[in-house]
């Protein structure tokens, strides 16, 4: 019986290596990434959202650009901004809290958009009843300045 086990082992391992192979598979012509935009098309200073949501759940959809940096600021502190994608696959861009004024002062959040997308964005966490002021503009190219 052991004689049988070791060979059934044998031929496992003969068929697993079998399938292996020590080639590597090439890298893509030209070796490079997609290249991804560090030019923002639209104006420093412009506003491309400017809404009010009064409700919970309540959404608002918005365009970003690729290569563009973007600050989002509430007139009410305490509360999460959320973005989704309104199509699958769609990458998100990076969303981070700059500043908070507390639960009486206003939020802001910086967006670096790699790709252009179509997203919907929305608060959470606001106080019952009051409305939450947004407005989401232009601050120049997401690309880091070199020193």
């Amino acid at each position: 019986m052991r004689l049988l086990n070791i060979l059934v082992f044998t031929v496992l391992a003969a068929c697993s290596a079998s399938g292996q192979s020590d080639t590597t598979t090439p890298a893509p012509a030209g070796g490079a990434e997609p290249a991804i935009s560090t030019t923002c098309p639209t104006a420093v200073g412009a506003t491309v959202l400017s809404t009010s949501f009064t409700a919970s759940g309540e959404r608002a959809p918005i365009v970003f650009q690729a290569g563009c940096l973007y600050w989002a600021t509430t007139d009410v502190g305490g509360i999460l901004l959320q973005l989704r994608p309104r199509r699958a696959g769609t990458q998100l861009p990076y969303l981070g809290q700059l500043m908070s004024g507390g639960v009486q002062g206003g939020s802001t959040w910086e967006i670096r958009a790699t790709i252009d997308g179509e997203y919907n964005i929305w608060v959470t966490g606001a106080p019952s009843g009051r409305a939450v002021k947004l407005s989401v503009t232009v601050r120049g190219n997401s690309a880091p300045k070199s020193k």
